[in-house]
């Protein structure tokens, strides 16, 4: 697969991942839809579901993507939207969700519940791939461990 050539989702399969919105958003926007996984549960019928694949590989399907679709329902933390800001991918996430917050100015922001508004911010992200790709460089040069343990240390500290 060439760069640009298609859009990566990553995330089991399963009815929060709303991975049937992306399958549309992604024929509205005229790419291919790639996905990458474990088989979860549900009916979730994926056409493009590569399936379960090494961290290695999983690094050159993110690096090769035009951008990363992560338009889950919801998350706690989508680990997804960090990886792919840091192999330099442009991403298109949920709007109103924790992935806002993760994104931090850094991503397309869209209403999940529209295939027409993810296939936009698709197109959004391919237009805008150098601005996003820097910023979301920047971003996930955020999240570090040692940055989350501060934060942890701080919190015990404030509670105790």
């Amino acid at each position: 697969m060439s760069r640009g050539t298609y859009v990566l989702a990553v995330g089991t399969l399963e009815p929060r991942k709303n991975l049937g919105r992306a399958v549309e958003a992604a024929r509205i926007a005229g790419i291919e839809l790639r996905v990458v996984g474990a088989r979860g549960w549900g009916e979730v019928d994926v056409p493009g579901w590569v399936g379960e694949v090494p961290d290695s590989e999983l690094a050159g399907l993110y690096r090769g993507a035009a951008c990363v679709l992560y338009v889950s329902l919801y998350e706690g933390f989508g680990l997804p939207v960090v990886e792919a800001m840091a192999s330099g991918s442009p991403v298109v996430t949920s709007k109103g969700t924790a992935m806002e917050e993760i994104a931090g100015g850094a991503a397309v922001l869209v209403d999940s519940l529209d295939p027409a508004s993810i296939a936009n911010g698709i197109d959004e992200a391919r237009a805008r791939r150098g601005e996003l790709v820097a910023a979301g460089l920047a971003r996930a040069a955020e999240f570090t461990w040692s940055r989350s343990a501060d934060a942890v240390e701080s919190l015990w500290r404030e509670l105790a």
